[in-house]
């Protein structure tokens, strides 16, 4: 057996220092005195706010909802409201009054008649498809006086302000002044017959019956008389004109 020489040990770790096989400084090098440690991250987080101070922050954020509802709600309820229209009363020759409402036979029939004959005449007529004809009540024929107005004529077509109306008021004390008469044919300027009518309608002026009787009394009924634009009352018998209306109550 040899011996253990401590002079072969010493000699073997000088040899293998002088070779670099062991590191005799295994700890990290310690940072300089500057403090540049230089650790270099580099996480390049790139979020692009573009600061280049122009305000063009260019976040493309680009949601780009395009909710695009379309709905196509479509509201036009197409109502037609036909308060705006005649009725096609007009298409059907006759004339229609927009401050009443009412469709008017224009011209009238030819011929006069008693009021019993009048009431029957409208009630079996039939004009432009429609059969709902009747003989007017009188405060509607005294809505088609004209440039007659308390007795005096006006000139115009200005309208009456008779208060025969029917119910309420068929007596004879509802024949107060705005019912009385104007001079003969001095109607309206537009009217070359001087009819106290409005310039649309045409026919025979005359006596034309209502079918509002006199109250209190079996003979006699309200009419107008459309030369002088009177309102008064006639014995049934008695011979008048007749322009059917449509429309109203």
């Amino acid at each position: 057996m040899k011996r253990f020489s401590w002079t072969s040990v010493v000699v073997f770790a000088l040899a293998a220092f002088a070779l670099g096989c062991i590191d005799l400084d295994p700890l990290p090098d310690k940072p300089d005195a500057s403090g540049d440690t230089d650790i270099d991250s580099d996480t390049d987080s790139d979020s692009d706010a573009d600061t280049d101070g122009d305000g063009d922050s260019d976040s493309d954020s680009d949601t780009d909802t395009d909710t695009d509802v379309d709905s196509d709600m479509d509201t036009d309820s197409d109502t037609d409201t036909e308060s705006s229209t005649d009725d096609g009363c007009s298409a059907s020759g006759n004339w229609y009054d927009v401050a009443t409402g009412l469709c008017w036979q224009n011209p009238p029939s030819i011929g006069a008649f008693s009021w019993d004959e009048s009431l029957s005449h409208c009630d079996g007529l039939s004009i432009g498809g429609y059969d709902d004809w009747r003989l007017p009540m009188i405060q509607e024929l005294v809505s088609l006086i004209r440039g007659c107005l308390d007795g005096l004529e006006t000139g115009d077509l200005s309208t009456s302000a008779c208060g025969v109306t029917d119910p309420e008021c068929l007596g004879d004390e509802c024949d107060d002044s705005d019912c009385g008469s104007c001079d003969y044919w001095g109607g309206p300027d537009d009217d070359p017959d001087g009819c106290y009518w409005d310039t649309g309608l045409t026919g025979t002026c005359g006596t034309y019956w209502s079918s509002s009787p006199l109250a209190d009394s079996t003979t006699f009924a309200w009419y107008v008389h459309f030369p002088q634009g009177h309102v008064y009352v006639n014995s049934e018998w008695s011979d008048g004109y007749a322009r059917c209306v449509r429309g109203g109550p």
